[in-house]
């Protein structure tokens, strides 16, 4: 019973990790569908461009994204036509390229702990594209913001307003609509997009397809922080906190003030050869009489999903970090201020998983110990075992009750081998995921050739060392009789080998650690027992 659920509890744990790790990389994004009725109609499959944009503008965005990537590369000037349609500005963190056609964000690039990274995908209308039926030109510019004007047919005019924060905080967007005329006109109903895609850092660019998400979140009553949710084929449901797209690692989106009163949703467009998810916030049509004006607001944040400084930044942002089930996500936390704060104090983040691996390998201790006794007895008692089994094989109800007499007469609980993994699956698992999606850990050195504990080891030296070591503490462990279940257990370290050949180094650092602490147990026992 004791080797079945130790088998069952490691296979849950391979089918866990290895689906989570399967699904991302391969699972197909599926293509929306038709929403109700009553929600806001959905356009067919986004074109390069938001549908409303003149081609001429459109034509025009396509070629300064690419002659601007091909300026990056080569060192080449741009044409006057696409220089004059480029608008930068810059803060501590990024810089910021919008196109004034479509007064929309065509380029973003974060300076990043290890390299810049350009987190506008795609070649197209750009990020904060709206469908008026007019392109915008530049009116002004200041060192934080940046404004563009258009006008509508009847007399009305728009303004768009782009304001940055200085220490990558929330920014702000703001579209005005003025009737100039001397008659009541109507503002058609419009929409504006973030996407499609996201991009992210070069070591991710390979799964990123499979991670990008369209989410929001709202606030459910009675619950001290908002709820997320992600968008597939319907548009939201509720009221909107914020909205927008994310990946591993960065997060695009729109917040508060007139958002609330839309109902955004998700279509596709095609970067490269995926899929990627487009965000959707439509605003209804409007009344203007002579001289009115109509504004709407709302902030949005683009950058990195650092979750202390999401939280600081509030209106639920910390939710889009990915830390895993419901289950799982109280412990993920309170392991990623674990790892903040043993980083305070050693400055290395390495330094802070190991501590936190001892930690919990001292407090588990005395589990282990009783563990290790456990198994030596079980294996001591499995002649005897055996031969119930084989005695009383036609009457199953004598043979429990002969094996639980047989239990009694040892001292010893068919579970007691299995309380501390049990209690280390959840716990890897939290911390699985807070390394995994820890922005911090993005770039953080640790020593010698590693150099970045959210990528792999280049080198695997932290795997196979892992490997080696839990062979050899799977040789020194009491081992079951049962040829079947031997066999698997051997073969365990192999597999968790390969499975984490590719694993954050942070994260096999700290298995590492455990199969050290584990190995040394071993041999302590092994001598201590016999």
């Amino acid at each position: 019973m004791q080797k079945n659920l130790i088998l069952a509890v490691v296979l849950s744990s391979l089918v866990y990790i290895g689906w989570y790790s399967y699904m991302e990389k391969t699972l197909p994004q599926k293509a929306p569908a038709a929403a109700a009725s009553a929600a806001p109609q959905k356009p067919a499959e986004q074109s390069a461009a938001p549908t409303g944009l003149a081609a001429p503008a459109q034509s025009l965005m396509r070629a300064a994204r690419a002659e601007t990537a091909e300026a990056a590369k080569t060192g080449a000037k741009l044409t006057p036509a696409v220089s004059k349609a480029l608008v930068s500005l810059t803060t501590d963190k990024a810089e910021y390229t919008f196109l004034a056609p479509g007064a929309s964000l065509a380029g973003m690039v974060y300076q990043g702990p290890v390299a810049p990274v350009e987190l506008v995908p795609n070649a197209g209308a750009g990020f904060f594209a709206t469908t008026f039926q007019s392109e915008f030109a530049l009116r002004s510019k200041t060192a934080d913001s940046v404004q563009f004007a258009a006008s509508l047919p009847g007399g009305l005019q728009l303004l768009k307003i782009f304001t940055l924060s200085p220490d990558n905080g929330l920014n702000s967007i703001t579209v005005t609509a003025v009737n100039t005329s001397g008659k009541t006109q109507v503002l058609p109903a419009w929409e504006m997009f973030l996407g499609p895609g996201l991009g992210t850092v070069k070591s991710e660019e390979k799964e990123n397809a499979s991670l990008w998400k369209a989410e929001y979140t709202y606030q459910e009553a009675g619950l001290k922080h908002p709820t997320i949710k992600e968008l597939k084929d319907d548009p939201a449901k509720e009221d909107p906190v914020w909205a927008g797209l994310n990946n591993r690692y960065f997060l695009a989106a729109l917040v508060g003030g007139d958002l609330q009163k839309t109902r955004p949703y998700r279509t596709q467009e095609k970067v490269g050869e995926d899929k990627a998810p487009v965000l959707a916030v439509p605003f209804a049509a409007c009344e203007l009489r002579p001289g009115e004006k109509r504004e709407w607001t709302m902030s949005f944040y683009f950058g990195p999903k650092d979750y202390q400084h999401l939280q600081k930044l509030g209106n639920g942002l910390d939710r889009s970090v990915d830390f895993g089930y419901s289950l799982i996500a109280p412990l993920a936390k309170l392991a990623n201020s674990a790892l903040g704060y043993f980083y305070k104090l050693t400055g290395n983040y390495g330094v802070a998983i190991i501590i936190i691996s001892v930690l919990l390998q001292l407090m588990l201790t005395p589990l282990s110990f009783k563990s290790y006794k456990a198994m030596a007895v079980m294996k001591k008692i499995q002649p005897e075992m055996q031969s119930i089994q084989k005695r009383y094989k036609d009457d199953p109800k004598r043979m429990n009750q002969e094996v639980m007499d047989l239990y009694k007469r040892h001292g010893t609980n068919p579970l007691g081998g299995c309380l501390p993994m049990l209690l280390q699956i959840p716990v890897f698992f939290a911390l699985f995921n807070a390394l995994r999606n820890s922005w911090t850990l993005h770039g953080a050195p640790f020593a010698f050739w590693i150099k970045d504990l959210s990528a792999k080891d280049p080198f695997y030296v932290l795997p196979l060392v892992m490997g080696g070591i839990m062979f050899l503490q799977q040789y020194m462990t009491p081992q079951t009789s049962d040829p079947a279940q031997a066999t698997m257990m051997k073969w365990m370290p192999v597999i968790f080998t390969f499975m984490f050949l590719s694993f954050p180094s942070g994260l096999v650092i700290y298995w590492l650690i455990n199969s050290i602490w584990g190995f040394a147990q071993s041999m302590y026992l092994q001598k201590k027992m016999g």
